[in-house]
């Protein structure tokens, strides 16, 4: 079988891609009988000479794979009829800006695998945001935070070498922050990503109430869960749980009003 990895069309362009020259590889040393073909890119984040240098083939040949492996939505324009393809179509949730992708898809006889939906035997996510989300979200907040109060300039992440690399920038920064507060809402894959960022820069932690009635001199962080700021409107002890299950049951209760 032959898997094609697609070059990220839309717009604004999306320097990711699904597998990276290493990936290829251990596919293909784990499946002998599997092919991958590379659709050159100027602006995926792995060169098409990376993917050359690991033995993986690299060329124009779309049409030739049985599955196309990409990241975001494939303009309708570049769908090849009678393929099976990989891709967040986000169209899961009836978004109406992308009906019309989907209906071309099923007139296409296109058979798609949507990421979003992609779970295991236990009805989890496989393909989600996760630690690197965390890590990269945090890094690219505080450099939007500097450029709109015009208090300093990071490089973009895109631009360094690994995590260690932007806590380095993230440091350099440190003092130059108001005594602002900082609220990590989440203690999943993201928000454990973040808070590394944020203790690898030297932030102190504070708790719940800390947070919420003490001033500070200096930048600080809190990070709460979904049942520390959500309460049940009938005032019964709720959980995690029960809170996804029964939304409409819960009010916002961080900030300690009574609405």
């Amino acid at each position: 079988m032959k898997f094609g990895i697609i070059r990220e069309c839309k717009n604004p362009p999306d320097r990711r891609v699904v597998l990276s020259p290493e990936a290829c590889q251990k596919v293909l040393s784990t499946y002998p009988e599997a092919e991958i073909i590379v659709e050159p890119s100027p602006i995926r984040t792995y060169t098409d000479a990376e993917y050359k240098d690991l033995g993986i083939r690299v060329a124009s040949k779309m049409k030739e794979c049985d599955v196309l492996l990409g990241v975001k939505e494939v303009p309708i324009k570049s769908l090849i009829p009678n393929k099976k393809y990989f891709f967040f179509s986000h169209t899961i949730k009836k978004q109406p800006y992308n009906r019309k992708l989907l209906q071309v898809i099923l007139e296409k006889n296109i058979e798609l695998f949507d990421h979003e939906v992609i779970t295991n035997q236990k009805e989890q996510r496989l393909v989600a945001f996760g630690r690197y989300a965390g890590i990269v979200g945090a890094y690219n907040g505080f450099r939007a935070y500097g450029l709109k109060f015009r208090l300093f300039k990071l490089p973009k992440a895109e631009k360094l070498g690994d995590q260690k690399a932007l806590i380095s920038e993230l440091k350099k920064i440190k003092s130059k922050l108001p005594n602002i507060k900082i609220l990590l809402t989440g203690k999943g894959r993201v928000g454990n990503g973040s808070r590394e960022m944020l203790d690898g820069m030297g932030l102190r932690r504070v708790n719940v109430a800390e947070y919420l009635e003490e001033e500070f001199k200096e930048p600080v962080y809190c990070q709460i869960d979904a049942s520390e700021y959500n309460k049940r409107k009938d005032g019964v002890r709720g959980n995690k749980a029960d809170f996804f299950a029964n939304p409409h049951e819960y009010r916002s209760d961080f900030s300690g009003s009574p609405k």
